[in-house]
């Protein structure tokens, strides 16, 4: 088993304001966001091994430790020697509050609750992203962009194997039967080292192109996504 790193009560920045700033659509109510931002419990569990194939259709890491089966991601990766794979959480606490809000017929509080939980996420994940990159540039080694199952061709149903990867997140994050994670605000991804610089770019196919998050999933037979096949 490779080492698994771990990080608990990972620090993620935070300005109210400049957050409601930000989004046209956040509640403008700086003092409940604040307050509930004081509920999160940010953790990060992450492995780095180097890239031992990339065929193209599977990419493989630390000799078979972890093996993605996605066009999507191989081509992502294609430049890239090393690879990180992630499950990142912002603990239980905020989607706790949700929850309880609604019991409670605190719908306003509820949802925003909600709604701070689900951007706190991709804010944990930009901050950490950024926190791995610092540590690179020492090596001279350059990131991808994250990539994540359930995304492109990288199927949901591969949740067990980056689970697995991880040692199981030291049990702190779980996995239900339908490749759900609890608590619900985590997310798990990979994103690639390379010694030459990475244009922030997702990967387009030549053809029928890549799933780039603007079509409508129901009627999608991207190549990445083989929804047609």
């Amino acid at each position: 088993m490779g080492i698994v790193h771990h990080l608990q009560k990972f620090h993620i920045p935070f300005d109210a304001e400049a957050f409601i700033a930000g989004h046209a659509d956040c509640p403008n109510d700086p003092e409940l966001l604040h307050e509930l931002w004081q509920k999160l419990m940010p953790a990060a569990f992450w492995r780095e091994e180097t890239i031992s194939s990339n065929d193209g259709d599977i990419v493989t890491l630390g000799n078979g430790a972890l093996s993605i089966a996605s066009c999507y991601v191989c081509k992502g990766l294609s430049q890239c020697s090393r690879a990180t794979v992630m499950a990142l959480t912002i603990g239980a606490g905020l989607p706790g509050e949700a929850r309880i809000s609604a019991q409670n017929g605190q719908l306003y509080r509820s949802a925003v609750a909600d709604y701070l939980g689900s951007h706190a996420v991709e804010l944990l994940a930009d901050a950490f992203c950024q926190y791995l990159q610092q540590q690179a540039l020492s090596r001279g080694l350059y990131a991808t962009l994250r990539y994540s199952p359930g995304y492109g061709d990288w199927a949901l149903s591969a949740q067990p194997e980056v689970f697995a990867f991880l040692n199981q997140c030291k049990g702190q994050i779980h996995l239900s039967e339908n490749y759900l994670m609890e608590p619900v605000k985590s997310i798990t991804a990979v994103i690639g080292w390379s010694s030459q610089w990475q244009k922030p770019e997702y990967p387009r196919g030549e053809h029928n192109a890549f799933c780039n998050g603007g079509h409508n999933c129901a009627a999608c037979v991207t190549w990445a996504c083989r929804k047609g096949k």
